[in-house]
């Protein structure tokens, strides 16, 4: 997931300052919830009231957001996570259901290249909702890389499974995979590789 870090609140000479970190869907009260599930429930929740607009506003919905994905978030449903997933698995990870919108295709009617990238960012970051802790990847990190190899085109309507898990996490660099696969007989639709910087401030200064 790729997004602004807005927290160099630094002194003159270079030094860190204390001060309030912000972050569009990430703050020190997310500690609240214990590593795990309920952290990305939360993380869920939060990205899914971020994604509707605001009707006290007068602007369009369309330019409340500045985050374009809060077009797809609405339409993704994070299944449970099995225990057999969750940490201590050296490779944590969960799944998101998610059906192919008229919107969110090309002029073949089929998921749109952009929108699958999309979907793969959104949900492979948040696996680091399971093993986050302040200073490690609290604040989800941001895109080095984002590799996506499209097999097969993906319909309007159809239903798919995105499964997504941590091949590898350090203090400051983390590897994660996506795969696509179609709901109704488990055919592989797309896969990607994620490479992610943790961006958090040190502990002492969240």
């Amino acid at each position: 997931m790729s997004q602004p870090n807005n927290n160099n609140h630094t002194k003159p000479n270079g030094q860190d300052t204390p001060a309030t970190y912000t972050h569009w869907l990430v703050d020190p009260a997310l500690e609240r919830f214990p590593a795990g599930e309920q952290r990305v429930r939360e993380l869920n929740r939060r990205s899914l009231a971020n994604s509707k607009p605001d009707p006290t506003k007068t602007t369009p919905p369309s330019a409340q957001k500045q985050d374009w994905t809060a077009s797809l978030i609405p339409h993704l449903t994070l299944l449970p996570i099995p225990p057999s997933v969750l940490p201590p698995n050296p490779h944590p990870g969960l799944t998101y259901a998610y059906t192919v919108q008229p919107g969110h295709c090309n002029g073949l009617r089929n998921l749109h290249g952009g929108c699958i990238a999309t979907l793969f960012d959104y949900c492979t970051t948040m696996p680091l909702g399971l093993v986050s802790a302040p200073g490690y990847w609290l604040y989800l990190g941001v895109s080095r890389s984002l590799n996506t190899t499209y097999l097969r085109p993906i319909p309007v309507g159809t239903d798919i499974l995105i499964h997504c898990e941590i091949l590898q996490i350090g203090r400051r660099l983390c590897s994660l995979k996506g795969t696509m696969r179609r709901a109704s007989d488990g055919a592989l639709l797309a896969t990607c590789e994620h490479g992610k910087f943790n961006t958090d401030p040190a502990p002492s200064n969240i």
